[in-house]
């Protein structure tokens, strides 16, 4: 009886202890939970858009890898060692910015191909059902946003040597209205004087009435003045993806847009198929502009669900930019199935009159110098018991000195059902 009670008293310890233990877990995790709000927030997503390398021809510029300050504080000398927010390893940006958050926990490194990107700082909420996490919240009202060029390596500014900590590249006060969404770019507005300035877009894709059965897409140029015209020597090579870009294309170009569905033959074989009534369409005009930042018309076209199946999608889409006077179908630039996508592409035109893009998530290949597809201009997700599941989405394409770079974001669709 005794060995009975002396069981039930150790028990009852254990259990007591367990629930002091747990009982300190929890408060401990709730201690380390940090809930951070932004009082009357605007919502900012910043790009690096500077691609050149330093050589021994222009070593005296100044890295394009930096270091973001917002409304910055200095220590007694003017070196900045804090602020508002701050923005560490800013990189060149990635050709495509995803629709999800896809730069965080993903890699080791401390490179960040955007800001907020892999920086742990409260993001946008979902604005008229799209997702903006992808944007980080900061107090709305007018501030400064310095950006300080450093070394490309993993050691944080501030650890860096005093004189590394010192050397400006932009320095600007942008008014920024409550609970409106920017894209910045830092771009080199010359090609020949080498002139810099930060870009900045407010955006209204979260104002305008989309339909759930159509994607969208608009179209920018943000080439430096003169880049068109320069050397062929001094433009660098650029990702596959953009080849046909590599030495720019004229201020004013026309857009037409081809959508291919692929297609099984009575061989058994995929062809690339034109869909008639979608081919060679006028998709707009894109005029090369780094000072006017309003946000340009968005061309729509359907999602062509499959038949039978009504929730995905396999088409994908060929981007034609052709000079005024050129028309897509009597200018020989064009395929006709098979040839699309195996056939032989033309190389960059160097006058700047041609230039094309292909869009493909079946055919896209993230990280690779060799990849010649974009994602397509819809997402395909699992959404409730559908996987995969065909969505559209909000696209920009933007053109920057030889490099082309693509931009979606997504409506929020249902959670998947496992």
């Amino acid at each position: 009886m005794m060995k009975a009670n002396m069981s039930t008293k150790m028990a009852l310890k254990v259990k007591n202890i367990s629930y002091i233990l747990f009982f300190a877990w929890t408060l401990f995790s709730c201690t380390k939970t940090e809930f951070r709000t932004v009082d009357d927030p605007a919502y900012i997503r910043v790009f690096n858009n500077l691609t050149y390398t330093v050589t021994l021809d222009n070593k005296e510029e100044l890295q394009p890898f930096f270091c973001m300050f917002i409304d910055p504080e200095f220590d007694a000398s003017g070196k900045p060692i804090g602020g508002l927010a701050v923005g560490d390893f800013l990189d060149k940006r990635n050709s495509y910015a995803a629709p999800n958050a896809a730069h965080a926990g993903l890699s080791t490194s401390k490179f960040n191909p955007e800001y907020p990107g892999k920086e742990l700082v409260p993001t946008a909420p979902i604005l008229n059902g799209f997702d903006l996490t992808n944007w980080a919240q900061v107090p709305s009202g007018k501030r400064r946003f310095l950006f300080m060029s450093r070394p490309i390596s993993n050691v944080p500014f501030l650890n860096l040597p005093d004189e590394q900590q010192r050397k400006v590249f932009l320095d600007t006060i942008i008014d920024l209205s409550s609970r409106e969404v920017y894209t910045m770019h830092v771009l080199q507005k010359d090609f020949k004087t080498k002139e810099n300035g930060l870009y900045v877009r407010q955006e209204s894709f979260h104002k305008q009435t989309f339909s759930d059965t159509l994607s969208y897409v608009n179209f920018y140029n943000l080439s430096a003045k003169g880049f068109i015209d320069a050397a062929l020597e001094l433009k660098l090579p650029v990702p596959a993806i953009s080849r046909s870009l590599r030495y720019g294309v004229r201020d004013t170009m026309n857009i037409f847009m081809t959508h291919i569905e692929p297609i099984t033959d009575a061989t058994g074989r995929t062809i690339q198929q034109r869909i008639p009534n979608f081919s060679y369409q006028f998709a707009g005009t894109v005029f090369r502009n780094t000072v006017d930042s309003k946000v340009t018309p968005y061309y729509s076209f359907p999602i062509f669900l499959k038949p039978g199946n009504k929730v995905y999608s396999d088409t994908w889409q060929f981007i034609q930019f052709f000079a005024l006077s050129i028309d897509p179908r009597t200018s020989g630039k064009y395929y006709e199935p098979p040839t699309v996508p195996t056939g032989t592409l033309p190389a960059a035109d160097v006058t700047g009159n041609f230039a094309y893009i292909q869009l493909d998530h079946q055919q896209y290949a993230p990280n690779n110098n060799f990849n010649y597809f974009f994602p397509g201009l819809t997402v395909n997700v699992h959404a409730g018991v559908d996987n995969p599941r065909t969505f559209g989405v909000v696209n920009s394409i933007e053109i920057v000195n030889g490099n082309v770079f693509l931009t979606t974001v997504q409506r929020k669709y249902a959670q998947p059902i496992y």
